[in-house]
């Protein structure tokens, strides 16, 4: 599993497949892991690099109160430049695409396009107090129960529920994962989140590369009401799919 010493810390970063370089972003607490099959399904048509996020999987968790979302984007940066990626298609979910809008913002020589998926430039004061309550519920709550009571009634649309196999998939598949994700990290990166949430809208117009925003029409934790929000900011070059 490939390592490198990148802005002070050890992260952890994976390549496979050929072609044009895709660096996938994953959201809060997520690691790269999460992005197997998607990386699988994508390899036969690129280079794809996933990384954990600082505080997350394999990478370090630094002793910081806060991970800003330019550090998480600079951390993205540091992978491309390490690999010698001049430029690359971003695509970042959730949190993972405001770090691929900042990484846009503060190295646009890095990035050849944008897939905003589920993601946001300024949420609500719902989504708000959802995120200062998956922080103190990290604390709180066991790692298991966090999956299946606090994180996986506001991730997964009401199908997926239908079949009670569904949901217990998904938990086999995160508790298989050996390197859980710490509460530190949960409120580290949360506290980026909250800091950089609304900060950058009026500089999304600036955006140079085709962008496309991407939102699931039952998405209740980043409603399609965000990624208009969201598409509307960049103007002409961001396409917009629910």
């Amino acid at each position: 599993m490939p390592y490198a010493i990148l802005n002070k810390i050890r992260m952890h970063y994976e390549v496979s497949g050929a072609g044009a370089p895709l660096l996938l972003i994953n959201g809060l607490s997520a690691p790269a892991v999460g992005f197997a099959l998607q990386a699988k399904a994508f390899a036969p048509h690129f280079q794809v690099v996933t990384f954990d996020n600082r505080g997350v999987g394999e990478t370090d968790l630094p002793a910081e109160p806060v991970y800003t979302t330019a550090q998480m984007a600079d951390d993205a940066a540091a992978v491309l430049r390490h690999l010698r990626i001049g430029r690359a298609h971003v695509l970042g979910t959730s949190m993972g695409g405001t770090i691929a809008q900042e990484l846009a913002l503060r190295h646009p020589r890095l990035v050849r396009s944008l897939v905003l998926a589920c993601t946001w430039v300024e949420g609500d004061p719902r989504f708000l107090h959802t995120l200062e309550s998956w922080v103190s519920l990290a604390y709180r709550v066991p790692v298991e129960e966090r999956y299946r009571h606090v994180v996986y009634p506001w991730l997964f649309a009401p199908g997926f529920f239908a079949k009670k196999e569904n949901v217990e998939l998904a938990f086999q598949r995160a508790m298989a994962y050996p390197h859980q994700t710490k509460a530190e990290a949960i409120e580290r990166q949360a506290r980026g989140i909250l800091a950089w949430n609304g900060t950058r809208a009026k500089r999304l117009r600036g955006l140079r590369v085709p962008t496309l925003v991407l939102v699931g029409r039952d998405d209740i934790l980043t409603p399609p009401a965000f990624s208009r929000a969201l598409a509307k900011a960049i103007g002409r070059r961001a396409r917009l799919s629910v």
